[in-house]
C-alpha cells in the first residue's frame, strides 16, 4: 500500500501521522520529508522504512516505495 494511500485510509493528515509516528516510536519525521514520500519525490532510507513498516503493521512497505 502507498503511504498516500494509508494516510487517507486512515484519516491522517501529515502532522497528525508526524505526532503518532513520533509518540508510538520516537522518531521524528520532518513535515517536508513526509511530503516528499507521500508524493514519491524521494525515498526513505532504511531507518525511515523499518519506522515506516512498523508503525502501519506492515501495511506500508519497503517495496511500495519503488514502481
Amino acid at each position: 500500500m502507498k503511504l498516500k494511500e494509508y494516510l487517507t485510509e486512515n484519516k491522517f493528515t501529515h502532522i497528525s501521522f508526524i505526532n503518532a509516528v513520533e509518540q508510538k516510536t520516537g522518531h521524528s519525521f520532518s513535515q517536508g520529508g513526509l511530503a516528499k514520500y507521500v508524493i514519491g519525490a524521494r525515498i526513505p532510507r532504511k531507518k525511515e522504512m523499518q519506522v515506516l513498516y512498523d508503525f502501519t503493521d506492515g501495511k506500508v512497505a519497503p517495496n511500495d516505495f519503488y514502481l
